[in-house]
């Protein structure tokens, strides 16, 4: 009875073993699984590393850039204020000389008619041959 006891209990730790075995074996896959992924994982943040590292250089680039075009802008900025001052000075000047054109034209319009009127202007001369009458006294 002593060995029948013993194979029975054999028996049942091999079940049992059994489920355990299929378990770690399964564990196995899953943990050769994730070891590929994390490898993947690593893989992926290497290159977004680069890609960062890439965007920094790029953006102090830029940044270098902007500085220097700062000054540039400033300067433009101020020339296209002066040259629409001027501008305004030139389109107020333009204004002073088309009234002055105006008035000349007007001017030189009554200038022509009065040199027409007196072209054509005509006197009546009478002299008259009476005796003239000297008052004496």
């Amino acid at each position: 009875m002593d060995q029948e006891l013993l194979d029975g209990i054999r028996q049942i730790v091999r079940e049992e073993i059994s489920g355990v075995k299929d378990d770690v074996s399964s564990l196995k896959g899953d943990v050769s699984s994730l070891k590929s992924d994390v490898s993947s994982l690593k893989n992926d943040v290497s290159g977004l590393k680069d890609d960062v590292s890439l965007l920094k250089t790029d953006v102090s680039i830029l940044k270098t850039d902007v500085a220097e075009m700062k000054p540039q802008l400033k300067e433009n900025t101020d020339m296209i204020r002066t040259l629409l001052a001027r501008t305004e000075t030139h389109g107020a000047k333009l204004d002073q000389l088309d009234l002055k054109m105006a008035n000349l034209e007007g001017t030189e319009k009554r200038q022509n008619k009065l040199e027409e009127e007196f072209y054509h202007h005509r006197h009546k001369i009478v002299i008259e041959t009476d005796s003239p009458d000297f008052k004496v006294g």
